[in-house]
C-alpha cells in the first residue's frame, strides 16, 4: 500500500510513547517487535486479561452502536474494568460482529443478542451475485468510518484502535453462498469462485486502508483482534472456509489471495483455526509475508500440546507463534517451545489474582 511507508512512521512515534491506560506500552511495543522478528526481547509474550466485575458481563455492544455516544462510554468501562496481565494492551474496538465485508458487499446483517450474522443469498446460477464493491451511502461503512473516527479521536495517547473483522474472500463467499453450495461451486464454477476472490480483494484492501488511514491520522495506535501490536502495519488473514476443503482447491484458490493481502500489507499473522484447517499449515508456511501463525486448537481438540510437533514446525521455518491456550497448559507450552517468537493467548481467564500469579510463574524462568 502507498501509505505504509507513512503510517509506519507514525505508528513508530506512537509506540514510543506512554499511554494514559498503559504506562509501560514501549516497552511492550519493544518486546512485539522483536516478537515479530522471532527474536527474544526478554520474555515470551504474554496475553491475558480478566473481568474484574463479573456481575457486569463485557460483551461486544452492538445494539448500542447506533448510539456513538453511549456506545462509546459503555466500550470504555468494559475497557477500564479488565485486569490486563502481561502485555495485553487497553483498546477499544469497533466490532460489528464476524465478517463485516459480507454486509458491505450486499449481505443482509441481522443482529441478535450480542452477535450478528449476514444471510447467504446467492442463486445457484449465481445471477443475483453483487458486483463486490463497497457503495459509498451503505449505511455499514458510514457507520464503521464514523464509529473508527470517533474512537481514533478519543484514543489518541491513551488507548489503541481495534479494527472489526472485516473478512476475506472465501469466508465472504461461505457467508453470502453457504457452505455445501460453496463446496460445489468449487468443482462447478470455479472461474465464477477466481473472479469474485479478485473482485473481493479490491474491496477488502479499501476497506483495510480506511481502518489505518482514520486512525493513523488521529494520531491512534492500531491494533486487531489478536491484540498484537506492530509498528508496521500488519494484517490479520484468515480462511476459516479452509477447513471444508481440500489442499487442491485451498492452494489454487484461496492461498494466493492470502499471499496477496499478506504481500499488501507487508506484515501478516495467519489464523489457523483448529485442527481441520492444520492440514494446510505447510502451504502457508510457503508464504514469504507470513512472518506468524497464530493457532486455535479448536472445539474438538481443545489442547494445543497435542499440536507440539507442528507448532515446532512452524518455529523451524523461521515463523512466530500465536498460541489460544486455556490456563492450565501455559507453563508446559512455554517450557516445550522456543521462546523466540513465541507468544501464549489465555482463553477463558482464572481470577485476577490467579492470572497474576500464573504470569510470574511464567516469566520467572527469564527474569530471575
Amino acid at each position: 500500500m502507498e501509505q505504509t511507508e507513512q503510517w509506519t512512521e507514525t505508528l513508530t512515534t506512537i509506540a514510543a510513547q506512554p499511554l494514559e491506560f498503559c504506562e509501560n506500552f514501549p516497552a511492550i511495543a519493544q518486546r512485539l517487535e522483536a516478537w515479530w522478528q522471532q527474536e527474544l526481547l526478554d520474555r515470551p509474550v504474554f496475553l491475558a486479561q480478566a473481568n474484574t466485575r463479573p456481575d457486569r458481563p463485557i460483551t461486544r455492544r452492538l445494539e448500542l452502536m447506533d448510539d456513538a455516544d453511549a456506545w462509546l462510554a459503555a466500550k470504555l468501562q468494559d475497557m477500564q474494568q479488565l485486569r490486563r496481565v502481561g502485555d495485553t494492551l487497553p483498546h477499544v474496538r469497533v466490532d460489528f460482529g464476524p465478517v463485516l465485508l459480507g454486509s458491505l458487499l450486499g449481505g443482509t446483517r441481522e443482529v441478535r443478542s450480542d452477535t450478528s450474522w449476514t444471510h447467504a443469498f446467492i442463486d445457484d446460477d449465481w445471477s443475483n451475485a453483487p458486483d463486490w464493491t463497497i457503495r459509498d451511502n451503505h449505511p455499514d461503512w458510514l457507520l464503521l468510518q464514523r464509529l473508527t473516527k470517533r474512537v481514533a479521536e478519543d484514543a489518541a495517547g491513551r488507548y489503541l484502535v481495534c479494527t472489526p473483522d472485516l473478512g476475506a474472500s472465501a469466508d465472504v463467499l461461505l457467508n453470502l453462498r453457504g457452505s455445501a453450495q460453496l463446496c460445489m461451486d468449487l468443482v462447478m464454477r470455479p472461474e465464477t469462485i477466481q473472479a469474485a476472490i479478485d473482485a473481493i480483494y479490491e474491496s477488502w484492501r479499501r476497506a483495510f486502508a480506511s481502518l489505518y488511514a482514520n486512525s493513523v491520522a488521529a494520531g491512534a495506535g492500531v491494533i486487531h483482534w489478536l491484540g498484537l501490536w506492530s509498528s508496521r502495519p500488519h494484517t490479520v488473514p484468515a480462511c476459516d472456509f479452509n477447513a471444508l476443503i481440500g489442499p487442491a482447491h485451498f492452494e489454487r484458490l484461496f492461498l494466493p489471495e492470502i499471499a496477496r493481502q499478506a504481500e499488501t500489507v507487508g506484515r501478516a499473522i495467519f489464523h489457523l483455526d483448529g485442527p481441520d484447517a492444520a492440514r494446510h499449515i505447510d502451504a502457508l508456511l510457503e508464504v514469504p509475508h507470513i512472518q506468524a501463525i497464530q493457532f486455535t486448537p479448536g472445539a474438538g481438540s481443545p489442547s494445543a500440546l497435542q499440536w507440539l510437533d507442528m507448532l515446532r514446525r512452524i518455529q523451524d521455518k523461521g515463523r512466530s507463534l500465536l498460541i489460544f491456550t486455556p490456563a492450565d497448559e501455559v507453563l508446559e507450552l512455554a517450557q516445550s517451545l522456543k521462546p523466540e517468537g513465541l507468544a501464549i493467548l489465555i482463553e477463558s481467564s482464572p481470577p485476577p489474582d490467579d492470572l497474576d500469579a500464573l504470569f510470574g510463574q511464567f516469566s520467572h524462568p527469564f527474569t530471575g
